[in-house]
């Protein structure tokens, strides 16, 4: 859906700066720019599918920011798909939850609303192996009513900023790596 919208737009543009739209008074344009235009178009699911460079810093429109630590070179997850997630949580420097000290993970169905909205929008934005620090503003982390304390977890106030070290470690059923790991694939006796 996003691909699409973004070849749209990509159209839309190398058409404009072309000059090749239908019934413009005096657009011409020659066969050169027709041909740079519709390489240009050829090129944008390359563009769209690279994946993010470490060390790089980026704010999305909603205002979630993240630091690239280790850029991955896996799928990227969609919407429905399983995601297998690890990550450390903090807020003003107390870490309020941590899957880093174990060895769990947590697979999450992208989209689901089960993760604080800020992390969900960036899931989508990794590739498997990414590993980013991410800062989620209060509204898309647990908004206006907070988070009150439960056993051994301290309460996080209204509004708060969290701070998170994300890693997407597979995206089920995309990365060969995880399901050859636990054994899938196998031949089935016959």
């Amino acid at each position: 859906m996003a691909m699409g919208r973004v070849l749209c737009a990509l159209i839309a543009l190398t058409v404009g700066a072309h000059g090749l739209a239908a019934g413009r008074s005096g657009a011409s344009a020659t066969r050169r720019q027709f041909f740079a235009g519709v390489s240009a178009l050829s090129a944008a699911p390359m563009l769209a599918a690279v994946p993010a460079l470490a060390g790089a810093a980026t704010t999305t429109p909603s205002g979630v920011s993240y630091t690239v630590v280790t850029s991955g070179k896996g799928s990227a997850p969609a919407i429905g798909e399983l995601a297998v997630l690890r990550w450390q949580a903090s807020c003003k420097g107390v870490v309020f939850d941590d899957l880093f000290k174990t060895n769990d993970f947590y697979y999450h169905r992208v989209g689901s609303g089960n993760l604080v909205p800020g992390i969900e929008e960036v899931v989508l934005l990794m590739h498997a192996g990414d590993v980013w620090d991410v800062e989620v503003p209060g509204p898309l982390g647990f908004g206006a009513k907070g988070k009150k304390a439960s056993p051994g977890q301290p309460s996080i106030p209204p509004n708060a900023t969290l701070n998170y070290r994300l890693e997407l470690l597979s995206v089920p059923g995309k990365d060969e790596d995880l399901i050859e790991s636990i054994g899938g694939y196998e031949a089935a006796p016959q």
